[in-house]
């Protein structure tokens, strides 16, 4: 702000700003009390000081008027008092003017910064912020705030408007909008928010989360079409329930919500090693857009490229015929409707030929490329590419190489504490995890007294209502195992859940089907053959915590789950659906890569064959994804049972 200037303004010259960032809660009772309290407090000092306002109102000038930015409560207070008669309405009121640019930062600053705003507000006054090129460090050092403030606010810009508006009322929390989030679905938050709000026992955000990600998929989703439809989703194997009573061939549900995830990935994955042909550093392919992680890349300024000599001479030719039309188009009388209606159409036409020539101009320096990347999105049914993205750690190279007057837009300026920038897709995590359980399951149905153990500590955490402590979110029902938000997404890993389902048919298959029989064949068991049914009856609905709490990290270890025994790396359950970078990352850890040079050549392969290498090299090494590698500390402490277990037998005499 620094052309401000201060000066004296008759207050029926003063307008509140549209630009004002707080514009929730004036009408409730509360605000109005406090206006009233102020404006009583402004007239008392007016009357003892002849100034009523201490602090300036900030303005800008809009035509005769100027609007006030910042210091709405003490406009309220003053309209207050002229309405009281206390004040005439010509009241000469202190301003600072700021310039026009300057108003968003100017009122948020003044609102943050005294009487709490609404989220909401913050909301808009943050992505206003952004759009003008503010850094998120930038925006919470100015105003007082942590950068996962600001991150928190514009991470709810996925929301329906009707859901923030609700918001703004007070009708969900912050979490409740995040998790309802979870789709970039309007209508599909909608109809979840509406359905449970009222149902106070199911409407957590982790409820929300799980309600917004449906299991199927009708094939009027977006993302049928983007994928290529049903018919490349029923050729990749995906079955499909059809309502027979439909018209139209609109009663298509499609029954395998993540294999519609896989391909939708997988079409990404195919544009953006397009994209990294253009010479960009790094691509990164995100299955659902996500504004956080957007927001923390800063943009590189776009430059104008010198058009060849073929399209400079279209472009003249083009301007010359609009030129030429308009002339014409000016010179009709209204009795030419027909005439004049072609030449609309054709002035549209020339118009968008113009806009592609000019727009195939702008590119970015071919030095900051290497320091730059790209971002491929599914975003409201389209793909999206945003190319000439920094990472935190590249700010500093790319502003080596900038030409003088310019500079990166937006991002973040510190590396945020969250998950690294080049990450797994949800649906690969939630695949993974799925893996994981599955591991669990097969273990818990051979360690009977895992399974005991478990049981008697999910009913003592039950009766405390102490839900969160318990080892899983266990449930004995008719369900095979209960992270269903987890599901396998890869064929190996499917025919492994089918002969988890084959191992309790064998188990049961001699057992009569009546009840009364059943019970007496039971009763006659051994208490070994007892245990090994009710180990597998506990392991079908066991389900490890996503997030690790204490309980579950004890059960982990009394079971000895090794990951390395039940996954093993393939193009079908990873490789293939995560990033070169992530895939040069695995080998490296599994100490597969012999050189610099075997790297450059392993990071020139194209992604498939990439992939298929990577398998070959990975296989008998015990390398597993992070997200569900087995941690040291449980590893230590199945080491230290056994050892336990072996100093505790009798020592043997000696002859």
């Amino acid at each position: 702000m620094s052309n401000a200037y201060n000066t004296v303004v008759p207050f029926n010259r003063l307008r509140r700003s549209e630009e004002n960032v707080r514009r929730t809660g004036r009408a409730s009772a509360q605000y109005k009390a406090g206006i009233k309290k102020l404006a009583a407090s402004i007239l008392s000092t007016h009357k003892q000081t002849g100034q009523g306002l201490l602090q300036n109102l900030v303005v800008h000038v809009n035509g005769e008027n100027f609007d006030v930015a910042a210091g709405g409560r003490r406009y309220d207070a003053v309209s207050l008092l002229i309405e009281e008669g206390e004040f005439q309405a010509d009241y000469p009121t202190a301003c600072l003017v700021i310039g026009a640019d300057a108003v968003t930062a100017a009122s948020l600053t003044e609102n943050v910064s005294r009487e709490a705003m609404h989220p909401a507000d913050e909301l808009d006054a943050f992505k206003a912020l952004t759009e003008q090129g503010w850094t998120i460090d930038s925006i919470a050092d100015s105003f007082g705030v942590t950068a996962l403030v600001v991150e928190r606010r514009l991470k709810v810009r996925a929301a329906a408007p009707a859901l923030i508006e609700e918001y703004r009322l007070g009708a969900l929390t912050t979490d409740q909008l995040i998790a309802l989030c979870a789709t970039d679905d309007h209508e599909r938050q909608l109809e979840v928010w509406n359905r449970l709000r009222e149902q106070h026992w199911n409407n957590d955000p982790a409820a929300l989360r799980r309600a917004v990600i449906k299991t199927e998929v009708e094939s009027s989703d977006k993302r049928v079409a983007f994928i290529g439809g049903v018919e490349v989703y029923e050729a990749a194997g995906g079955e499909v329930r059809r309502d027979l009573f439909a018209v139209d061939g609109q009663g298509a549900f499609l029954s395998d919500s993540a294999l519609i995830d896989v391909l939708v990935e997988t079409k990404l994955q195919e544009v953006g090693e397009q994209v990294r042909a253009e010479g960009w550093g790094w691509i990164e392919v995100w299955q659902q857009f996500d504004h956080t992680q957007f927001d923390r890349l800063g943009r590189a300024p776009k430059k104008l490229h010198e058009l060849s000599a073929e399209a400079a001479a279209q472009l003249e030719a083009l301007e010359k015929e609009l030129e030429s039309l308009q002339a014409t188009m000016e010179s009709l009388s209204d009795q030419d409707s027909e005439q004049s209606k072609a030449l609309d159409i054709r002035e549209g036409e020339l118009e968008d030929e113009i806009s592609k020539i000019q727009k195939s101009r702008e590119g970015y320096a071919l030095e900051v490329m290497p320091h730059a990347g790209a971002v491929i999105s599914y975003y409201y049914g389209d793909l999206r590419i945003d190319r000439g993205m920094v990472r935190t750690a590249d700010r500093e190279s790319v502003n080596a190489v900038l030409g003088e007057g310019e500079r990166l837009a937006g991002g973040r300026e510190t590396e945020s504490a969250g998950r690294k920038s080049n990450t797994i897709s949800d649906a690969l995590r939630r695949s993974l995890l799925g893996h994981r359980n599955l591991a669990a399951q097969f273990v818990t149905a051979a360690n009977p007294k895992a399974a005991k153990m478990l049981i008697v500590c999910k009913w003592i955490s039950d009766t405390r209502s102490n839900w969160s402590a318990t080892p899983t979110d266990l449930s004995i029902g008719n369900g095979y195992g209960a992270r269903t938000g987890c599901p396998i997404t890869d064929e190996a890993g499917r025919v492994r859940e089918e002969e988890f389902v084959a191992l309790g048919e064998l188990l049961i298959e001699g057992l009569p089907t009546e009840y009364g029989d059943l019970w007496d064949v039971l009763a006659a068991l051994s208490e070994a053959e007892i245990d090994k049914l009710l180990a597998f009856a506990v392991a079908r609905s066991v389900s490890l915590a996503v997030e690790d709490n204490v309980l579950s990290k004890k059960y982990v270890q009394a079971l000895g789950l090794k990951m390395e025994d039940h996954f093993v790396p393939t193009v079908g359950n990873y490789l293939g659906r995560v990033s070169k970078e992530l895939i040069i990352e695995a080998l490296k850890e599994a100490g597969k890569i012999q050189s610099d040079e075997d790297q450059v050549t392993l990071l020139a392969m194209k992604k498939g064959a990439l992939a298929a290498e990577a398998e070959t090299r990975l296989m008998g090494t015990g390398w597993v994804p992070a997200e569900i590698a087995t941690k040291p500390e449980e590893l230590a402490q199945e080491k230290n049972s056994k050892k336990k277990k072996n100093n505790s037998k009798p020592a043997t005499s000696k002859a």
